[in-house]
């Protein structure tokens, strides 16, 4: 079967979070996004605080992580970490709050095209420097520190 992946907002409540994490396991669905964009501008300090609409990029990572380790505490479906990803670092920390994989995109504009390959390349030190032989050892093990 095609995998079918949920996209979530990080505006839930954690009522929503927790019935979003239930039905997306019994619909055998094959994963979460975690997360779509913000209608929220809680503490944005800039030109554009004022403005409507879904905010992304980096004012997003922490709204976001804070979701995503969330969520991994509620459900085993694998999440995809998204929202404000622009280094390896940033990855990292999305890995380690719960995700199986991370995604780019509003950073790609203001780094090129090669942030991809220098965030994969920055992952793999980063992952050696942790002990880790994958990311898949790494998922949840900073879960904590998000919660």
């Amino acid at each position: 079967p095609i995998p079918v992946l949920l996209k979530i907002a990080p505006d839930l409540s954690e009522e929503e979070l927790t019935d979003v994490a239930e039905v997306a396991t019994a619909s055998g669905l094959s994963g979460i996004v975690a997360t779509n964009t913000t209608l929220s501008r809680d503490g944005l300090r800039s030109r554009h605080a004022g403005e409507t609409g879904g905010l992304s990029g980096a004012p997003l990572f922490e709204r976001s992580t804070r979701v995503l380790a969330r969520l991994s505490t509620l459900t085993t479906l694998p999440i995809l970490g998204v929202g404000g990803v622009g280094s390896a670092d940033q990855a990292f920390q999305k890995i380690r709050a719960g995700a199986s994989a991370v995604q780019l995109y509003s950073a790609l504009a203001y780094g090129g095209l090669s942030l991809g390959s220098d965030i994969a390349r920055g992952l793999d030190a980063l992952l050696a420097k942790h002990g880790f032989a994958s990311v898949a050892e790494a998922v949840g093990t900073g879960r904590g520190d998000w919660l």
